[in-house]
């Protein structure tokens, strides 16, 4: 295991209670994970700079108390220089990252820990994230088993830390809250994905990167897997919809492009055309892209290609 570079946790002591679960997630995992309360020593830079140089990954913990922090700037801008992965880790839902630090974090997709909920939910797709960096074995369940969950991950593609975009693979389950793990989306894009599912599929396009009530939101197969509507608000009146049976498999994956021209979100099925249609004559924002499925279903998707129109 000495010889094995660590996954390294940089955070500010605000949220030091959340990121003790996350390395005992990862340990559990089979990653050798440095945090300062184990393993710090010597004088604080020092210690702080040997934990940066022995990473082979670090995971920048963000928030507004850690782009306060001068010392969490120190280790970002030291593992940045010395070209070290960065994987940011959001712990704070409200919190957006400005100067240094969103400059350091800008291309990068990050992964929601704020809440046990966030975690259980994206902590499968860091560990896609993660790849073999830090890893020294394969995770073990509680009788010494094998993890079906992390072995089934393990022959992905890594997620890319950037827009999505190269194949980057996730699974929602039964939830009802979007999942906003991408920056920010050109002004206009076209983006093209695959997702298998029974029956509601929803997509959000929302001028923050969160949940609010003014944003776009498309359901796929909603109904049992009998139409696709569009909303122009959260949970609101559908503002166009039209009868697609059967657009969704449970059993294969479907492909879908996704259309923003500042103006017209379209979405359309491969060998089927345009799906769903919508221009907006007071169009918002569609600055990120959220995307989860609910109502008695669960779903895997697969983003790749995400072009400026």
């Amino acid at each position: 295991m000495a010889d094995v570079k660590h996954v390294m946790i940089s955070y500010n002591w605000e949220c030091q209670e959340q990121m003790i679960k996350v390395k005992n997630k990862l340990k559990q995992a089979g990653y050798k994970v440095w945090m300062d309360i184990d393993s710090l020593e010597g004088s604080l830079l020092e210690g702080m700079g040997k934990a940066v140089e022995g990473s082979a990954v670090v995971l920048v913990c963000f928030s507004k108390a850690y782009q306060a922090s001068t010392n969490c700037r120190t280790e970002a801008e030291y593992a940045y220089n010395l070209k070290v992965p960065i994987i940011p880790l959001k712990v704070e839902s409200d919190f957006k990252a400005t100067g240094w630090l969103g400059a350091l974090l800008a291309s990068k997709l990050y992964y929601r820990m704020d809440t046990d909920d966030q975690m259980e939910q994206n902590f499968p797709a860091l560990l896609r994230a993660l790849g073999t960096k830090g890893r020294v074995q394969s995770s073990t369940s509680s009788n010494g088993t094998k993890s079906q969950e992390v072995t089934a991950k393990e022959t992905s593609s890594n997620v890319t830390e950037k827009a999505p975009a190269n194949g980057q693979k996730f699974h929602t389950s039964n939830q009802k809250g979007y999942n906003w793990c991408f920056n920010r989306l050109p002004r206009t894009f076209k983006i093209r994905f695959k997702m298998k599912a029974k029956h509601d599929l929803h997509i959000g396009l929302s001028p923050e990167n969160r949940d609010i009530t003014d944003m776009y939101e498309i359901c796929v197969g909603g109904e049992k897997n009998k139409i696709t509507f569009l909303r122009r608000q959260l949970k609101a009146a559908r503002i166009v919809s039209k009868e697609t049976p059967n657009i969704l498999d449970p059993s294969k994956f479907v492909n879908f492009t996704l259309e923003w021209d500042g103006r017209t979100v379209r979405l359309s099925k491969e060998g089927f055309g345009a799906v769903i249609e919508y221009t907006d004559p007071s169009p918002m924002n569609a600055a990120y892209l959220g995307f989860t499925t609910g109502w008695g279903s669960e779903g895997d998707w697969e983003f790749f290609d995400l072009k400026p129109r």
